[in-house]
């Protein structure tokens, strides 16, 4: 800890100084200040406790990333896949998301050493106090994502080493599109069969169906690839696989043609409808669908929004 950090103040006192200084309310800075008291008073010695107990948890989050790393390397190092996009797409996919959260955790320790220092000023030992619950829960956070992260890396190490594991994926992708789909075969013919369909309803509608759109291509391309690695190791691929993404695509047609292609051509639905095309023709298989989420997110932003685009639309 600092040497600037402060002698022993009695809490009341600090809290009063904060509050004058920030014009925030008393009771919430007490709340952040608990940490760092002890017996009533604000002191050095709890301070350094806390600031121990931070680093912990953040030395916890590196090992945890490091031990996702570690298993990252060991998924990836001594397999026998060939060169496909659809095992290189999810490697790439893996390093990336391994990448993040080591920024995160240096990000964090530079937070850290900020949050210890500079403390001869009662403003910043309250900011400290802040700073330091900050860092615990993204710390935290950190701790739960990269757990998870070598979970699913423990499951590509598994799905690369057995074919039946990859087919068997892919046909639960299937199952789940065909899931999707015909939920979204009830939705357009509810709209189809209404005298005054809702627009927002036919907006999301209309999102669902280019997003489908797109999953058909992502399974289609993911089919090629693990029937291209079936027969190079002379194992069956699934029969069925190719029938089933066909018919996906043309129920996916056929919704896009009831829905007119467009729930609109004025107004803000109909805006955000071209805006997600121009965004999803430029996306190709592999699909990164944490992007894609993202774009979709966007577009859907229009139903929540205040302003009433939907009355745009139905003008």
């Amino acid at each position: 800890m600092s040497e600037s950090a402060p002698a022993e103040t009695p809490l009341d006192e600090l809290v009063e100084s904060v509050a004058d200084r920030t014009g925030e309310k008393p009771e919430s800075i007490r709340t952040w200040l608990e940490p760092f008291t002890d017996d009533g008073r604000v002191t050095s010695a709890a301070i350094e406790s806390s600031v121990t107990d931070v680093s912990q948890i953040l030395a916890t989050a590196e090992t945890r990333v490091d031990l996702a790393t570690r298993t990252h390397d060991e998924a990836t190092a001594a397999d026998d896949a060939p060169d496909l996009e659809v095992v290189t797409v999810r490697r790439r996919a893996f390093g990336d998301r391994l990448d993040d959260l080591r920024a995160e955790v240096e990000a964090l320790g530079d937070e850290l050493g900020a949050a210890r220092s500079g403390l001869a000023e009662p403003v910043a030992v309250y900011r400290a106090a802040v700073a330091l619950h900050e860092i615990t829960t993204e710390a935290q956070d950190i701790v739960r994502v990269a757990h998870d992260l070598e979970t699913e890396l423990e499951a590509f190490e598994a799905w690369l080493s057995s074919a039946n594991r990859r087919h068997g994926a892919l046909v639960d992708e299937v199952e789940a599109a065909e899931e999707s789909a015909a939920a979204l075969t009830e939705t357009v013919e509810s709209l189809r069969d209404a005298d005054d369909p809702d627009p927002g309803r036919r907006f999301d509608a209309a999102v669902q169906t280019r997003v489908l759109d797109l999953v058909v291509a992502d399974l289609r391309a993911e089919a090629d690839d693990l029937r291209a690695w079936a027969h190079r190791d002379g194992v069956p691929f699934p029969d069925d696989v190719d029938a089933r993404i066909d018919d996906l695509e043309s129920a996916v047609a056929e919704h896009a043609d009831a829905l007119g292609d467009r729930p609109g051509r004025d107004g803000e639905f109909g805006e955000r409808l071209d805006a997600l095309d121009a965004e999803l023709e430029a996306v190709e298989p592999p699909v990164a669908w944490a992007r894609v989420d993202e774009t979709v997110a966007e577009a859907r932003s229009a139903l929540s929004e205040d302003g009433a685009p939907g009355d745009e639309a139905a003008n």
